[in-house]
């Protein structure tokens, strides 16, 4: 059927309305896409569908649950890309959400025998929601126990800042040095840890500068003492944050 006689029928239109019921971007596309077809088998199958579908909507609530659109991550994935901890959870909810709904309709193929076939052709896990929940936290947290290398790096790197902040935690309860800061607190400027000096004790404490407030009265700096400690924890942090991109590459 051209599309200039669909227009006629005002199809177009239906199309619209039928997509307005759509609670799904997936299956609006899919609603957008119908076309009529020729084929007395296939229009057949439809109707069949579709009255298997209403008597469904009609007697009980069924939907997606937590199924999120992941066609994006999916083609990223496909190519190699390697997809944030979000959205490695909407690929877990999608498929937890997949392996609910062929369950369900398992158990009803009697009464829905040509939705079912529909629901068996959606994707099985494959170990993959095992997979993500084994390195990721419901709040998408990577998980200290997702490699043992990363358990190692992470514990080294709670020792690492512990023994740093006890270090400058002298320079803001110390009696000689406290009265030259601004505040008595540890702060952190472009990753480093840093104590807030006033500008007029520049040089009292041997250190390097990293940043100045905008009114020029304070002067955040790392003391020369503690320079060693603040490099071991940048290294171990670009280490954490390698291990974390491997684990989700993998």
């Amino acid at each position: 059927m051209d599309s200039k006689t669909l227009n006629v029928l005002e199809y177009p239109k239906i199309l619209d309305r039928l997509t307005g019921f759509c609670d799904f971007s997936a299956s609006m596309d899919l609603a957008r896409a119908l076309e009529p077809t020729s084929s007395y088998e296939l229009a057949l199958a439809r109707i069949g569908e579709t009255t298997e579908a209403r008597k469904l909507l009609s007697t009980q609530s069924t939907g997606v649950g937590g199924a999120h659109d992941i066609r994006p991550q999916a083609d990223l994935a496909a190519r190699g890309g390697v997809l944030d901890p979000h959205a490695l959870l909407d690929v877990k909810s999608t498929l937890i959400s997949c392996r609910d709904l062929k369950k369900s309709f398992e158990k009803r193929t009697d009464e829905y025998p040509r939705l079912t076939q529909v629901a068996m052709g959606l994707p099985d896990t494959h170990g993959l929601v095992d997979a993500i929940t084994r390195i990721l936290s419901d709040r998408g947290e990577i998980l200290d126990s997702a490699s043992p290398k990363l358990g190692d790096i992470r514990r080294n790197l709670r020792v690492a800042q512990d023994r740093l902040m006890t270090r400058l935690q002298k320079y803001v309860t110390d009696s000689k040095t406290v009265s030259m800061l601004q505040e008595p607190i540890v702060t952190q400027r472009d990753g480093r840890y840093v104590i807030p000096l006033r500008a007029e004790f520049k040089g009292k404490i041997k250190s390097i500068i990293h940043d100045q407030s905008s009114s020029g009265a304070t002067l955040f700096v790392e003391p020369l003492p503690v320079v060693e400690a603040n490099n071991q924890i940048r290294e171990l942090q670009l280490a954490e944050r390698d291990e974390e991109r491997r684990i989700l590459a993998e």
